[in-house]
């Protein structure tokens, strides 16, 4: 009698939906009930989405609808990014969630946030889009054990079946002190110089268009620096996504 052989992938998708059959869901952020989404209803409330209207080209919420769509900012200085869009207000849950998985291991969210961030991702990009996280110097690196941007734009590239996960395109070539309490100029400074595009990487970065990877978006000097890097080195049109954004007017 022939022996059934049970792969080991097939056996841990099995276990996996019968342990969503027979176990309670556990809200990611307090720990109460929560449904598949992964977040129960109160934290999900607490998650503010940025919605129209919007700057076309730097995504901030604006009062009201405008015949050209451009916030004050890009009229007078336009950022060096064709689009950024964010998926939450960086208030509440959103902080809550993002703070979890950049400083306390929460790889686990990773799945929960491809979903969430898969809409917007789907719209910025193309098939043949590279997608380039931020990345992280490998001191803070070795610190933290893995660059959350990554591990998000890794996600959402296997999500939505769409972009190339290029993290080896942009590398950080100093450490620069955390962006935290740091002031507009301040941040601009502590940035500027920061990232290189690797010489062996420039022929397949020429003229395809970017869709870089962050989590957070304050004054966007961090965005902006990279994205400057990466035309300069003969990139196409370059795009952002970011899990939140601090939504007030900020351009580096």
């Amino acid at each position: 009698m022939d022996r059934i052989r049970i792969r080991p992938a097939a056996f841990t998708a099995a276990a996996g939906r019968l342990a969503t059959l027979l176990l309670p869901h556990q809200c990611v952020l307090c720990r109460q009930f929560a449904d598949t989404t992964g977040l129960c209803a109160t934290c999900w409330d607490g998650l503010t989405p940025i919605a129209a209207p919007l700057c076309a080209r730097c995504g901030l919420p604006l009062g009201h609808t405008l015949a050209d769509p451009l916030c004050a900012g890009c009229w007078t200085k336009p950022p060096p990014l064709a689009a950024i869009r964010a998926c939450f207000h960086y208030a509440d849950s959103a902080r809550e969630l993002i703070l979890h998985y950049k400083h306390g291991d929460g790889l686990q969210l990773t799945p929960l946030l491809a979903r969430l961030g898969a809409r917007l991702f789907i719209e910025l990009g193309s098939p043949e889009t590279l997608v380039i996280p931020v990345p992280l110097h490998r001191r803070r690196y070795f610190r933290r054990r893995y660059n959350q941007a990554a591990e998000w734009a890794r996600h959402l590239c296997r999500y939505t079946a769409q972009g190339v996960f290029a993290p080896d395109m942009l590398t950080r070539r100093r450490a620069t002190r955390s962006q935290g309490g740091l002031s507009r100029h301040q941040r601009k400074r502590n940035i500027a110089g920061a990232f290189a595009v690797p010489p062996p990487t420039i022929p397949r970065l020429e003229g395809r268009p970017v869709l870089m990877i962050d989590d957070v978006l304050t004054t966007g000097a961090t965005l902006h620096e990279a994205a400057r890097r990466l035309t300069a080195a003969g990139s196409g049109p370059v795009s952002a996504l970011v899990l939140a954004r601090v939504t007030r007017p900020s351009h580096a």
